[in-house]
C-alpha cells in the first residue's frame, strides 16, 4: 500500500506540473510487481508523462530499489504502473489538457536516427 501511495503522489506531481491546475486520479492501469522490495533498500520513485488527450494525461511510474547491504547486487526495477489523471477547474469540472510536447536535442536525435529508419 505504501508503494502504491508513493507512486500515486509522484504521478500527481508529474500531472500537476504539466497542466498547472488541480488534478485527480482517474484510474490506475497495469500495476506490475516485478520484484519484491527488500528491507534495507533505498527506493526511488520516478514518473514521466507518456500521453495526453483533450481530457486526460497518462503517466508511467517506476519504482527502483537499490540494496545498501548487498552491494554485489545492483539497482533493480521493483514496480511499474500507468496512472491516468484529469485536469480540474476550481469547481471540480474537467478542463482540456495541454498537448504533450516532446523535446529532444539534435545530438540525441542524430544518435537514434538510424533506429528510426526502416
Amino acid at each position: 500500500g505504501v508503494t502504491m501511495k508513493l507512486m500515486d503522489e509522484v504521478a500527481g506531481i508529474v500531472a500537476a506540473r504539466h497542466c498547472k491546475t488541480n488534478i485527480v486520479t482517474a484510474s490506475v492501469d497495469a500495476i506490475n510487481f516485478h520484484r519484491k522490495i527488500k528491507k534495507g533498500c533505498v527506493v526511488t520513485v520516478s514518473g514521466r508523462m507518456t500521453f495526453t488527450s483533450n481530457k486526460s494525461m497518462e503517466i508511467e511510474v517506476f519504482v527502483d530499489a537499490d540494496p545498501l547491504v548487498e552491494t554485489t547486487k545492483g539497482k533493480y526495477r521493483a514496480v511499474s504502473a500507468f496512472f491516468t489523471y484529469i485536469s480540474l477547474d476550481k469547481d471540480g469540472k474537467p478542463l482540456p489538457v495541454t498537448s504533450l510536447k516532446v523535446r529532444i536535442s539534435k545530438a540525441k536525435l542524430a544518435a537514434h536516427l538510424p533506429d528510426l529508419i526502416i
